[in-house]
């Protein structure tokens, strides 16, 4: 059967390259991508990571952290870690491994097998070093949106299990985690108390640029005929918080309807955001000050926010004296542990998530008390 291949995807072979030349080469044995939901970390891993690490002698482990679950978030990713010993091996070494771990207790974390009544007693750590002696080939976990694990409950025997595994075999085993909350990456891999304190190398998960807007330009025009202003394309993308789903999603409206013109497609995207209950829901359950800083954030991004000029904004915005330092500080603590807002390298704010910047953008004043 024919691979379906998405015209409207871009790739990032170069990026998925400069990773894996340094996993391959033992530079790094473990790599940290962060970008906020709907950058397109997912579909990285799985259409650029995956297939060249698989060409380059790879066997490539893929679990997504984020993804709902009917059991136990712990049991599921060691069920995920031996189906993927069976897909590597033999199905008759696969039995036998299960067979063997049926018996054993560590750490007592168990695994219920589907269509399979004993309870096998297994843990991560336990389970890489399996991998690590039955694979022929090296092998690559991609563990996303990794920060989920921690929101668990009763997690830290757990998560130095995985730690323990992953360090034992860092010659056969790389690893790449993906996270979108840097509050949540940061209390897994910059506290020194964490267990996987600097275990990773943090990178970035960059933008995509005017070469996408291009792209999807380029792909409008060569499937209906018209052309858009590519400039006026990017200047969207960039209202759009440089967030790829938004465009793609734009580009197939104008691909399917040809009559529709850049300005309708995207009022109609626009319109669709601020209709989200989700964003409306985290905007009715914070408090009018907390509202206020977040536009602050969201338009203005690097601006001193404790400034007496922000403060007096403020104040008068919210038809009050006067608002002290310490009030904001209080506030910008809570928004930070409620994962809406988190720190650029250089300590300024930003929203945490683009999409919910973006709704803020065209739509806090409407949605205002």
């Amino acid at each position: 059967m024919n691979k379906i291949i998405d015209p409207l995807y871009f790739d990032r072979k170069l990026l998925a390259n400069a990773l894996l030349t340094n996993l391959a080469s033992g530079i790094s044995h473990a790599l940290t991508l962060f970008a906020p939901r709907r950058m397109g970390k997912t579909q990285f891993l799985l259409n650029d990571i995956t297939p060249q690490a698989n060409a380059e002698g790879f066997n490539v482990f893929y679990f997504s952290f984020m993804d709902s679950y009917d059991g136990d978030l712990k049991t599921s990713f060691c069920q995920a870690l031996i189906s993927f010993i069976g897909a590597i091996q033999s199905e008759k070494k696969a039995l036998s491994l299960l067979d063997k771990v049926a018996s054993v207790e560590i750490m007592g974390f168990g695994v219920e097998l589907n269509g399979d009544k004993k309870q096998n007693i297994v843990n991560p750590s336990h389970l890489i070093n399996e991998i690590a002696r039955l694979s022929k080939k090296p092998v690559l976990l991609l563990l996303d949106e990794i920060q989920e694990l921690a929101r668990v409950k009763e997690t830290d025997s757990f998560i130095r299990s995985l730690r323990t595994g992953l360090d034992i075999n860092q010659r056969k085993v790389k690893v790449i985690f993906t996270g979108s909350s840097t509050n949540g990456l940061r209390a897994m891999f910059n506290d020194n108390k964490a267990p996987f304190f600097h275990f990773a190398h943090a990178i970035d998960f960059p933008n995509l640029g005017q070469e996408f807007s291009d792209f999807l330009a380029n792909i409008y025009q060569q499937r209906t005929g018209n052309e858009i202003d590519k400039q006026a394309f990017f200047t969207l993308f960039q209202r759009l918080n440089y967030t790829p789903l938004y465009l793609r999603a734009i580009t197939q409206d104008m691909i399917i309807n040809p009559a529709l013109t850049l300005e309708q497609a995207a009022q109609i995207r626009l319109a669709q955001i601020g209709e989200q209950a989700e964003s409306s829901t985290k905007w009715q359950q914070i408090s009018e000050l907390e509202r206020q800083l977040l536009i602050i954030i969201a338009q203005q991004g690097n601006i001193s926010i404790y400034s007496a000029q922000t403060r007096k904004h403020l104040a008068n915005t919210l038809g009050v004296e006067n608002l002290t330092p310490s009030s904001i500080q209080g506030k910008i603590r809570k928004l930070e542990r409620a994962d809406l807002i988190t720190r650029n390298a250089d300590n300024s704010l930003k929203i945490n998530d683009p999409y919910f910047q973006t709704w803020i953008n065209e739509n806090a004043d409407n949605h205002s008390p």
